[in-house]
């Protein structure tokens, strides 16, 4: 972790002090990590007096709608006249989990003509610097909710994280890190949730709400993927999962049902690098890597389909269709893994 800048935190806490409304904005197919921060944030900054409301620009998975209050949460993709009503009349923006406007699709031109002050908190590479008026960025930690909560803690003490306000923290700790096995090796990490947990979160609630929630047809679709859409290269120590929009139909698959699919690709001993390949309802081909070693996953998607996030997980949108996808992918990988 690096060390918060104190010329920083001071501006935070001057932009908040004369905030009047708050958007807090998340990316698009919002994760664990994109809910838990935003809704841990604005419910921090409502409990200050401080009027916030979380947009996100598209549905997210329904497992994660334990965590949320009625109305806490916009939907861009469902209510965009609400959530460009709210962009609009604003006075800050405070854009968690994302490093560059485009993240937010059918948000990204509202948020680029909204005059309001905008406050960037994100642990990814290569930030849009130059569009934020403040920038918190750091690639060290876990996750964004523990920049979250490091931020707020040092411009307003421990006090301000409630337990509610835990859970979201938690929730976007965990699930960013694979549940505390990989992006966790600092022991600020363990700090943070420690005190997280000593607000009253219950653990096992929240893993059993993310994780032992599955419906039938979703762990169906699992089973599918293992035994029919998955791909094995001995000779490059990777493999890869390959995902139609109509075995997704077949299975009736719901939003965030594929999410963390791709870790079972680093389930076997000998493979280092994994990919989900996955085609969605309009065609559109995505694709999550991951990295058990050495393998920088985010200079690959970078360099052969102008994507990107961590070392050791990132993701990228593919121009081309799923099976001119996967033969272009399989190229790439054997340029550089075999070299």
């Amino acid at each position: 972790m690096k060390e918060l800048n104190s010329a920083d935190i001071s501006r935070f806490r001057q932009m908040l002090s004369v905030a009047t409304k708050v958007v807090v904005l998340s990316h698009t197919s919002p994760d664990g990590d994109a809910i838990g921060s935003s809704v841990g944030l604005s419910r921090m900054l409502n409990r200050m007096g401080i009027e916030s409301k979380v947009i996100l620009p598209d549905e997210f998975p329904a497992y994660y709608r334990f965590l949320l209050q009625e109305d806490e949460v916009v939907v861009a993709s469902a209510c965009y006249d609400q959530a460009k009503a709210y962009i609009d009349t604003c006075d800050l923006i405070i854009a968690v989990d994302f490093n560059d406007p485009l993240r937010v699709d059918i948000l990204k031109d509202t948020v680029k003509e909204c005059k309001a002050s905008k406050i960037l908190i994100d642990h990814h590479l290569n930030p849009a610097t130059d569009v934020f008026d403040l920038v918190f960025s750091d690639t060290t930690m876990s996750s964004s909710a523990e920049l979250v909560y490091w931020i707020m803690v040092a411009a307003y003490g421990k006090e301000v994280v409630t337990k509610s306000v835990a859970e979201c923290l938690y929730t976007g700790i965990c699930t960013d890190t694979g549940s505390f096995s990989y992006s966790c090796n600092s022991p600020t990490v363990y700090n943070a949730t420690a005190h997280l947990i000593e607000t009253g979160v219950n653990v096992s609630d929240i893993h059993s709400n993310i994780y032992n929630s599955y419906s039938k047809e979703r762990l169906l679709l699992l089973g599918f993927c293992i035994n029919q859409r998955l791909r094995i290269f001995d000779d490059m120590k990777l493999a890869y999962f390959y995902v139609s929009k109509e075995d997704q139909k077949r299975f009736a698959a719901q939003k965030g049902d594929l999410e963390g699919v791709v870790n079972y690709t680093l389930m076997m001993e000998n493979i280092e690098v994994g990919a989900l390949v996955k085609e969605n309802d309009e065609g559109v081909v995505r694709i999550s890597f991951r990295s058990k070693y050495d393998f920088n996953v985010n200079d690959f998607a970078r360099k052969y389909f102008a994507g990107g996030g961590h070392r050791k997980a990132s993701g990228a949108t593919s121009v081309m269709n799923l099976e001119d996808t996967c033969n272009y992918m399989e190229e790439c990988f054997r340029k550089e893994l075999l070299l």
